[in-house]
């Protein structure tokens, strides 16, 4: 991999769709590069506010939640990104261009599963530190964390998995379900 193109998937020009977990997908990205960069702005606070709450309360929880979000960080792109068929293009999020420098592509290898671990461990990092967000701030905070960790999944499933043809995603079916309630 001394050149970056081998690197990076390039688009396929034909007709036929690429067939991921029995979804037909273009072989062009859905998304603009600003997509990603817009959702990095919108991921920042939830990276960085339980890491300060967690800082403050408890330094074994916050070891347990980096090491949570190391894993959805990195293996957990194996077994969604590495499969996915924009795997080195522009996505919804960067890991459409970085998981390329980690993994292989896994061509032919189904989502579902990683997709689903997606769901657990994003759960899991709203959920875990709020026992120690009630203690700095009662359930007002409480409140405050669930609507930010719910804006996150509003806006992303509106700007990003608005534009995703991959329909079997649980939290794409769940931002769909949700944005059909306004039209």
């Amino acid at each position: 991999m001394n050149d970056r193109r081998e690197m990076e998937q390039e688009p396929c020009e034909c007709g036929e769709p690429v067939i991921q977990d029995g979804v037909a997908c273009p072989h062009k990205s859905p998304w603009s590069p600003t997509v990603s960069k817009w959702s990095r702005l919108v991921f920042l606070p939830i990276l960085v506010l339980p890491v300060i709450v967690l800082a403050q309360t408890s330094m074994l929880k916050l070891v347990l939640w980096l090491g949570a979000l190391f894993v959805l960080l990195v293996p957990l792109r194996y077994f969604v990104c590495a499969r996915c068929p924009y795997y080195g293009q522009s996505c919804s999020t960067d890991f459409g261009r970085i998981v390329p420098r980690l993994f292989k592509k896994q061509e032919g290898k189904s989502m579902r599963m990683g997709l689903w671990l997606d769901v657990v461990f994003f759960a899991f990092l709203c959920l875990f530190p709020l026992p120690e967000v009630w203690k700095i701030g009662g359930p007002l905070l409480v409140l405050g964390w669930l609507a930010l960790f719910f804006g996150v999944f509003a806006a992303l499933t509106r700007v990003a998995c608005g534009a995703c043809p991959l329909t079997f995603c649980p939290i794409g079916r769940a931002g769909r379900a949700f944005w059909s309630r306004f039209k």
